[in-house]
């Protein structure tokens, strides 16, 4: 990691403030030596950075404003672990500083470790999970799915799969064929009953914990359709 990455002194310092009364509340004993690496990054300009001092780890979200909003994040982690999905537990936060300290779901995703032997279990699992998610009120806090969104989530197969991935365009018959079936979607979509839907529930997102599935990356939230999850 770069020592002039002044995000990250910051970070440093933040977590240095925050970590003798953490370990004194939970009966840790004295805060010991460790090692700061790099855990992930996702689409976004959000950073996570592992803390490890022996068996004990935390994991560091960088999340900074105005780009980003920890708010959401710390918001749905309590609403989902009210219905008992396994989320990471928020340790620390300063909201406007976008740090955020959580307690560690582990190192390797459902992508990671799923085969043939163990994908019914795993599977199994996560639709429980979802199940619980699903089970919830309807926030009043979260986004809705509606048109407008779904239309520019549907737009997104054209855009970056079809121009930027296979650097093609549709012809003038392909672009009417998928906007009759970008409508039709989006019409279902709408029909629907309304649940809580975490938007991108798949294996990448899903850790390989105790108790299975960890899930992550849920911030994006919203109401919408009770099929989009699964």
């Amino acid at each position: 990691m770069s020592e002039h990455d002044v995000r990250l002194q910051q970070l440093q310092a933040w977590l240095a403030g925050q970590l003798p009364s953490l370990f004194a509340a939970r009966g840790w004993g004295a805060v010991p030596a460790a090692e700061l690496t790099p855990a992930s990054s996702d689409a976004s300009f959000r950073r996570y950075f592992r803390w490890q001092a022996g068996e004990r780890s935390l994991i560091l979200m960088d999340a900074p404003p105005p780009q980003e909003n920890c708010e959401p994040f710390v918001r749905i982690a309590a609403l989902l672990a009210s219905a008992g999905v396994h989320v990471p537990q928020v340790l620390a936060a300063d909201l406007d500083q976008g740090f955020l300290l959580l307690d560690d779901l582990g190192r390797k995703t459902y992508l990671d470790v799923i085969d043939e032997h163990n994908a019914d279990e795993l599977f199994d699992a996560a639709i429980e999970a979802l199940l619980k998610q699903q089970r919830l009120p309807l926030d009043d806090k979260l986004p809705h799915y509606d048109d407008a969104l779904l239309r520019r989530e549907v737009q997104l197969f054209p855009e970056w799969y079809v121009q930027r991935h296979l650097g093609r365009a549709f012809t003038v018959e392909q672009e009417v064929a998928w906007q009759r079936v970008s409508q039709l979607l989006i019409d279902s979509a709408l029909a629907q009953p309304k649940v809580v839907v975490h938007r991108d529930f798949m294996p990448r997102n899903l850790m390989q914990s105790t108790p299975n599935p960890g899930v992550l990356d849920f911030q994006d939230a919203v109401n919408g359709p009770v099929t989009y999850d699964i």
